[in-house]
Order: C-alpha cells, then structure tokens, then sequence
C-alpha cells in the first residue's frame, strides 16, 4: 500500500534509526540492506569451547578410572610412573573444570544481561508508535530473545505497552531454516548435568567443585532461555505471529500483509474500571471449528504507560495516581522550583517529603527485622498533557526489630533535577506504600522561562526550613547550596511560631544583575501588609544569591504570601511563595 509508512530501526546496541517514517520503497529497500547480524559468532565460538572442556573432561575422567584399575596390579618403579601420570591428569583435570567453571560464570552473567538493551529499544519504537491512531505493525527480525530471570520482567513490560499503543509484533527468526534444534544447548547441558551427577556417586568427591542444585539451575535455564521463547511470547501476546525453520522471507511477508488487510478490531467496555496496575486477561473464541484466532492476551489496567526503562515498583505508583479522586491516605508534602542557570536553563529541582510514621512496617518475629517499602514517583506533563519526564526512588527500609520505633520516627526527602524546556508544566507526585498498599498524591503547576540572553533572570522563591552546614560543598553542587551550606526548603508544611521568630527565603538572580534592586513584600488576602528594600550580595561570577530573613514572630497565625520584586530599569521581576503560620 503506497500510504503506509515504513521505518526501519537497528535495536542492538540501543536503538539505531537507519531510515525514518517514509512512503518511499527505495529508501526503505536501501535501509534494509545495510543491516547485519551481530554477536553469533561469538556464541558459537562459546559454545565450540565449552562443548572442547566438556569432551576433554569425559577423556580424562576414563583415562583415569582405568588408571586406578592398572595401579592396582603396579610394582616398583612402573607405580611410581603411573601414580605420576594420575597425578598430571588431575591436575589437568582441575584446570579444564575451573576454565569450565568461569565459561559457565560468564554465561550466567551474560543471560542475567542477554536481551536488555533489545527489549528497551523495542520499548522505545512501541512509544514512537502510540502517537499515531489506529493499528500500528512492527516486524521485528531477530535470532533470539531469551527470557532470563531479569529480562522476563522487561519482555512484560515491552508487551504490555505495546498492547496499550495498539501495536502488533510480527517476529522472524532469522536464524531461517535451522540444521541444529534449538534445543540442543539445553540437551547438552542434561548431558553434563547427568555426567557431573554419575562422577560425584561413583567417586564420592565433589568433582565439579560447586553446588550440584547450580547445575541442575543452568540446566532449568538454558531450557527457559531457547531463544525461540522470547520471540514466540512477543508475537503472541501482542496479537501476531512467529515465523520460524524458514528461508521464504516472501511468503512470511504475505503472511503479515495478508494479516494487515484482512483483520477485525472488536472494542468493548470492561466492567472494572479500576486503574490498578494488574494484569486483565482477554480470550477472543470463534463458532468456527478448528479456526486459529491471533489476538492479545491481555492489557494493563493503567491509564497512561510508564516509559520503557520504568522500574516496576513505578506501576501500582502510577496506577493509583490515575485514579479519581486523587489517593491522599497520609500527608506528603512536594514542590518543584525553577533555577534558569544560563548553563542548565531548564533546572527544575523537584523535591517530595514524607514522614517514615505514615507508612506500615512489617516486623518478623523469627527473624526480628523489621521493613518498609515506599515509592516515590515524580511525573512531569506538558501543556498538552504528554509525560515530559518521570523521575522516581524505591525505598527499602529494614533493620533490627529492636529499633522499629526508631524508623518511624525518620523522613524520606527525595531530590531530583530534571532539565525541561520553557513552557508551563504539571508535577503529579505519588508517594506509594507498598506493604499497605496505598499511597497519596499532590498536584502542582511549574513553570520555566525562556532563556534570555540580554537580561537577567530570577530563580524561584523558596522559603527554607533548615540549613545545614557541609565541609565543603560537592563538586557541581546544585542550586540548593550557598557556599558551604545546604537550604532544605519549606514544601507546604505550615511553620510554627515557636519553631523561629524569622522566616528564611532564599532567590538566586542570573545574567547581569550588578544594579538590579530588590524589594520584598508581604501580604494576607492579596492586601499589602509590609515592605522593605532588599539588601543584595556581591555577585558570585553570572549569579547572586541571597539569603534573607523575614521576622514573623508578631504575625498571627495564617497564610500569607512573600513576594520579591527584582527591579532593573524598566524591567521587573517577581516571584511568589505562600506559608501558613500556626500555633
């Protein structure tokens, strides 16, 4: 069809864009050409070696057993020569299981690893996809995608976004027309398995010098990894098909056009409108005999998709920030500032509190610790609504039992500085508990200035709880710090009169600020109760920072609002921040 629009995409390493969303067959025929396999040959030269250690082992362990037969019947000077030669071949048999030993290491390694940066660069075309309506095709070629331990929980999160974008996954094996099965590592590896076995009774030593139960585990892996795993279960699961033990790439590709043209989309409305995060099962069935139905297995209940490298502590976060109303099952105070550095003009500081005395801990008796799991996610949309960013941090709490009263008397701070572009934003914050469960949301509106060049620039006002004092301030220290002291800033929490007769504020001034005048204000109700000239520092190369103090022991309690006018000529500045006084 001359309308569809191709693309054409290398996923290994990361994701390599070889030709855009074109019309063209040309362009698309010359992309396509250009792409090569990678990483066989170094797995097959692994596996020559391995299979090399392997019949080496099996020689030396016969030449051994009959060895020990001749020593038996030995005298004199030929049982000195023969205990020599068993003794060389022991010690070249400890040598060739120890290379055996670090081979299998690496594999172990290699398939805790093998498929990542795959599976992610998936993710990110499966994202590209979902801004177009309708249904959306990958072809994906590939000699294997192994469903390790770790990369299974990635494999999920690939299916579950693309089922969400409409996406279907067609995969061709392009190991084509196979002389080997594909299940020949995993025979293999029951062959070493049941001859490390048979060595171990019959010598009643442990010739392997590991654990027998880590064998028995390569043997369970190497059968869950058969590359044909990973690829079937992204094809199937997302509505398509595998094609495999074929050279015939013409009539694969009449397989899926004819599967593209000739398709029916059913829709309907689930009864459970609950955004939870969990897994909802579909089964699509035909009055047909013997028909094949190809559909998606499933979707996730979330409203918006996390991105491709989410942890999955970020799903039942971002599940319970998109339900209605907003979860608020204990207080989480959060806010975002601006800090337009003329070297990071997007600087968004974001920043989110919670008291460790909201979340549940477990205590175990028989073990006597204690633990708690929080997670604090941080998502960040533009004005029309897309997820800009999301930044976010698990929280695993644990120690002795003992000293549970103690954790909950702590604070979780998390601090993130994201970059963003100028315009106006939304920061949805969750703060998650996973033991209990559930969790509490803020909403808050950011914005960040366009960069300009002739002018100065003003950073945010932030009103500070605390300061610390550091030796010395970190290499490429953020915004936060003056000098050697580092502001934690009031989030929202109202202030105490007898926590402080004087409120802290801190604002930072960029560009040339050298006659800038500074004035603050207080209000109550949007009447003007007070205001006075600000004193400004010295300029510390393209920036003043100032911190001031507003006495505020004469205040009753209330809300109020400060603001700073940075005056220059005609131009002029202001910045806002509100603070609640109580008893």
């Amino acid at each position: 069809d001359s309308i569809v629009r191709v693309g054409v995409f290398g996923t290994d390493p990361g994701v390599r864009v070889l030709q855009r969303y074109t019309t063209d067959r040309a362009l698309v025929r010359r992309a396509l050409a250009t792409l090569m396999p990678v990483g066989v040959a170094a797995d097959e030269q692994k596996a020559e070696r391995n299979d090399e250690l392997l019949a080496r082992r099996r020689e030396l362990h016969g030449q051994q057993e009959g060895a020990q037969v001749d020593l038996g019947a030995g005298v004199g000077a030929s049982l000195a020569s023969r205990a020599s030669e068993i003794g060389e071949r022991e010690s070249e048999l400890r040598l060739v299981q120890t290379e055996l030993n670090m081979v299998r290491s690496f594999e172990n390694f290699d398939r805790e690893h093998q498929g990542y940066d795959t599976t992610i660069a998936l993710s990110r075309i499966v994202q590209s996809l979902a801004y177009y309506p309708g249904r959306k095709t990958i072809v994906f070629f590939s000699e294997g995608l192994p469903v390790s331990p770790v990369l299974s929980a990635k494999l999920d999160y690939t299916i579950d976004a693309a089922n969400q974008a409409n996406v279907t996954v067609y995969v061709v094996d392009a190991n084509g027309l196979r002389a080997k099965s594909g299940l020949t590592p995993a025979r293999k590896e029951i062959d070493a398995f049941a001859e490390e076995r048979f060595t171990q009774v019959s010598s009643g030593s442990d010739a392997t010098q590991q654990p027998l139960s880590i064998a028995f585990e390569r043997v369970q892996d190497t059968l869950k990894l058969d590359s044909r795993t990973g690829l079937a279960r992204l094809a199937e699961e997302t509505g398509g098909f595998l094609v495999e033990q074929s050279n015939d790439l013409a009539s694969a590709f009449r397989r899926i056009d004819e599967d593209n043209r000739f398709h029916y989309l059913l829709t309907y409305s689930p009864k459970n409108t609950t955004f939870d995060g969990k897994f909802r099962a579909i089964q699509v069935k035909v009055r047909r005999p013997a028909a094949q139905v190809f559909a998606r297995k499933g979707y996730r209940a979330v409203r918006a998709f996390p991105t491709a490298d989410a942890a999955s502590y970020e799903t039942p976060a971002l599940a319970l920030l998109d339900r209605a109303p907003l979860p608020n099952a204990f207080p989480v105070h959060a806010a975002g500032f601006s800090f337009p550095d003329p070297a990071r003009p997007g600087l968004t500081p974001v920043l989110v509190h919670v008291s460790t005395a909201s979340l549940r801990f477990s205590v175990d008796r028989a073990r006597s610790t204690y633990s708690a799991q929080a997670a604090v996610v941080v998502r960040i949309r533009d004005a029309d609504g897309h997820a800009a960013q999301t930044v976010s941090q698990q929280y695993l709490l644990t120690g002795d039992a003992k000293d549970v009263d103690a954790a909950k008397k702590g604070e979780i701070l998390f601090y993130r500085e994201p970059d963003l572009g100028p315009g106006v934003y939304t920061m949805e914050t969750i703060v998650f508990d996973a033991n209990a469960q559930q969790g509490s949301a803020r909403t808050a509106t950011l914005t960040v200035p366009a960069p300009e060049r002739t002018a100065f620039t003003m950073s945010s006002l932030v009103l500070v709880n605390r300061a610390e004092e550091v030796g010395k301030a970190p290499a490429g220290a953020g915004p936060l710090y003056v000098g050697r002291t580092l502001l934690y800033p009031n989030l929202g929490e109202p202030i105490g009169h007898s926590a402080s007769p004087e409120l802290t504020f801190y604002f930072t001034l960029y560009g040339d600020a050298r006659t800038v005048k500074a004035y603050a204000q207080l209000l109550r109700n949007g009447r003007a109760l007070a205001e006075a000239p600000v004193e400004l520092p010295p300029a510390t190369g393209s920036r003043i920072q100032h911190v001031g103090r507003l006495p505020i022991g004469a205040l009753p309690p209330g809300t109020y609002e400060l603001r700073i006018r940075a005056v220059d000529g005609g131009r002029e500045l202001s910045r806002t921040a509100f603070f609640t006084l109580q008893e």
